[in-house]
């Protein structure tokens, strides 16, 4: 990743743009051209396309996760134009809304589950956020059995396969790029679709090229 980011073998020339630097949250994780999520939905105030977000490749199609950072106040609006133009049902929240806490301020359950009613022009939809709270930075989670819990009913609340799933920490980057390939490999397992030459150090290499880590 680190050769992706020095050489620019994938460009980000969108996010370099003027008008796009004050959306990133960081200024070293900006997202690949080629594979980068566009916004088409106006609003009045909100025409650019641009968002920090890429789509990574499931076991379903290349658009089965969305990957992105978390919103910031200037992005909030435009985190919401995408999740209602694809769709998208689950989004799963793998920080804190604050991350400087003292290391023994630990939640008493690894995630939590919301409903969320969402409405634009008289049409509503309902959504599911799964917020897991117990996994610091640059660290390892609580638990991976509870990990491997919540993307158990992340599959059972998502209906359709054609829909990406939005997945986002900090930086978008991660903790969000590891669930993203939990779930490939569990529905590679699931599926009993593994490849013969099949490992997890390729199947990260891959997401790379994807999307910046």
């Amino acid at each position: 990743s680190t050769k992706y980011r020095t050489e620019k073998i994938y460009p980000t020339a969108t996010g370099e743009k003027e008008e796009n630097v004050k959306k990133n949250r960081y200024k070293d994780i900006l997202p690949f051209d080629h594979s980068r999520v566009k916004l088409t939905l106006k609003t009045p105030s909100q025409d650019s396309d641009y968002i920090n977000a890429n789509f990574i490749k499931g076991v379903y199609g290349p658009k089965a996760y969305v990957a992105t950072q978390g919103p910031l106040a200037n992005t909030v609006i435009d985190f919401w134009r995408m999740i209602w133009e694809y769709n998208v049902v689950i989004i799963v929240m793998a920080c804190r809304e604050f991350e400087m806490g003292r290391e023994d301020e630990q939640a008493r359950t690894d995630y939590f589950i919301r409903t969320l009613l969402l409405e634009f022009q008289n049409e509503s939809r309902r959504l599911y956020q799964f917020h897991y709270v117990n996994w610091p930075d640059h660290d390892v989670p609580s638990s991976f059995d509870s990990i491997l819990d919540m993307i158990s009913l992340m599959r059972k609340y998502q209906e359709h396969e054609d829909v990406p799933i939005c997945i986002h920490c900090s930086a978008g980057c991660g903790r969000t790029g590891a669930i993203c390939a939990i779930d490939y490999t569990w529905n590679l397992l699931k599926a009993g679709k593994i490849p013969e030459e099949f490992n997890v150090f390729n199947l990260i290499q891959e997401m790379r090229t994807q999307r910046h880590s």
